[in-house]
């Protein structure tokens, strides 16, 4: 899923094209991802940049190549909003560094190398720290008591 508020190029793309690609950001991509996120989509000197992008492995979208972590979604449904649009999408493909993919490697470890970074409005990035907070299945349990 993915919800995008305002008049943006992006926006228009994906309800034309029905495919686009989410590409988790990380520390050393947040220059760029800055840049991207806040520079008028319709100026066509926005793309004037050194930006490495490949195509997608499954459907015809970007991907940054610097990107650990991409998927390629196709859109199955989209819900308007008062500013903004819903896109439900189903995942077509996902390319995933292969030191990302290293199973001998602790997930914990593997977040630690990818090293995400988020947005979640305001005026700050935030990093994540990877932390193990327990298996699945096992939270159902323990809502259940404190109920």
């Amino acid at each position: 899923m993915a919800c995008i508020g305002g008049d943006k190029l992006t926006k228009d793309r994906i309800r034309a094209n029905k495919v686009f690609s989410a590409n988790l950001v990380n520390r050393s991509m947040l220059p760029l991802a800055d840049y991207l996120g806040n520079t008028e989509g319709y100026s066509p000197e926005k793309m004037d940049i050194p930006i490495e992008i490949e195509r997608g492995a499954v459907l015809e979208v970007p991907v940054l190549r610097d990107s650990p972590w991409v998927f390629e979604l196709e859109v199955q449904r989209a819900i308007p909003l008062d500013d903004g649009e819903v896109f439900l999408c189903k995942i077509r493909n996902t390319l995933v560094d292969r030191e990302l993919r290293e199973e001998s490697v602790s997930i914990e470890e593997r977040l630690s190398k990818a090293d995400p970074v988020a947005w979640v409005g305001g005026e700050e990035y935030f990093a994540f720290k990877a932390e193990a907070l327990g298996k699945a299945g096992d939270w159902k349990d323990r809502f259940r008591k404190e109920k």
